[in-house]
């Protein structure tokens, strides 16, 4: 004898399916733009925390989800011509990344419009579903995952050039003053027994991106207001400097006492210290702001006698 199946049921699964629809462009969408991001993820060591970054940006959305604002009735106005122009520019941007990409390459300049063609679908899908405050309520996410984004190299070697050079400056600086002669030239720090190069990856790139990712996710969960945030951010970057300084000037020290050789021997040390130096650092200024935010916004309780 077949099972009846409640209307009830079959209203309640109809009513699911319908609210999981208007979520199906966006989610075709993100499945595409990270599985372009994907190669570029496996082929670049500084992006290797692609699919971490992915994993944090869906925790961020999801623990948005219980207090988004309601979505639009389909009788209520919607900002029309916002949603046109993303979804043209969206279409526009992503025509050229893969026709660039078809036609020339898969390369940071390709996979980068490709990311802000995405980013507009998916703002224009917010818009469409709720408005204005729906997309702003989701915004950071959206906002966050580009930190996984491969920049060109147009934005990309300034940055690199400009920590290599800081990096180096500051290290010849700090060797004179504790009485090492040493001369920069470039990249390239000569001491008195040998030379230390201040390469790409020793530039401080990959801890600069790690703490930056750590201080926008750790900033978004626990502090309330914009400018604590920003301040968190500001100072994860100063940790990061500070830390790649600190191993640079380790570096050279080691070099100028044991030679090359003892240079090898210590620098994959050196770089996992500067990591946890910076995460310490985040984990501790997250704290001491979130105390500072709770005061300004006046939710600390008075302690018990």
């Amino acid at each position: 004898m077949a099972e009846t199946i409640p209307a009830s049921t079959t209203a309640t699964q109809g009513r699911t399916i319908a609210s999981l629809l208007p979520w199906a462009g966006p989610a075709c969408v993100i499945g595409w733009w990270v599985h372009d991001l994907s190669f570029h993820w496996a082929s670049l060591v500084e992006y290797r925390f692609g699919w971490m970054a992915f994993v944090l940006a869906g925790f961020l959305a999801w623990e948005r989800w219980p207090n988004r604002p309601a979505p639009l009735r389909p009788d209520s106005p919607r900002p029309v011509v916002a949603i046109g122009l993303l979804g043209l520019a969206g279409f526009a941007i992503v025509l050229f990344a893969e026709l660039y990409r078809i036609g020339v390459m898969r390369a940071p300049s390709q996979v980068f419009p490709l990311s802000v063609g995405c980013a507009c679908f998916i703002g224009a899908h917010l818009l469409a579903i709720g408005g204005w405050p729906f997309a702003k309520h989701f915004l950071f996410p959206l906002l966050f995952f580009f930190v996984a984004v491969p920049l060109p190299n147009l934005f990309w070697q300034p940055v690199v050039l400009g920590l290599q050079d800081l990096v180096a400056v500051l290290n010849v600086e700090s060797l004179e003053i504790m009485g090492i002669p040493a001369h920069r030239e470039g990249h390239v720090i000569q001491l008195p027994k040998t030379r230390v190069g201040v390469d790409e990856a020793c530039s401080g790139i990959r801890s600069l991106q790690s703490t930056l990712m750590a201080a926008m996710f750790i900033g978004d969960l626990t502090l309330r207001r914009w400018r604590t945030r920003v301040a968190l951010l500001v100072a994860g970057v100063t940790l990061a400097v500070i830390g790649n300084w600190g191993r640079s000037l380790y570096l050279s020290l080691t070099a100028h006492r044991g030679g090359s050789d003892s240079l090898n021997a210590v620098h994959d040390s050196a770089g996992w210290t500067v990591l946890i130096f910076t995460a310490s650092g985040i984990a501790v200024l997250s704290w001491i702001m979130s105390k500072l935010d709770n005061r300004l916004n006046g939710s600390t309780t008075p302690e018990s006698p």
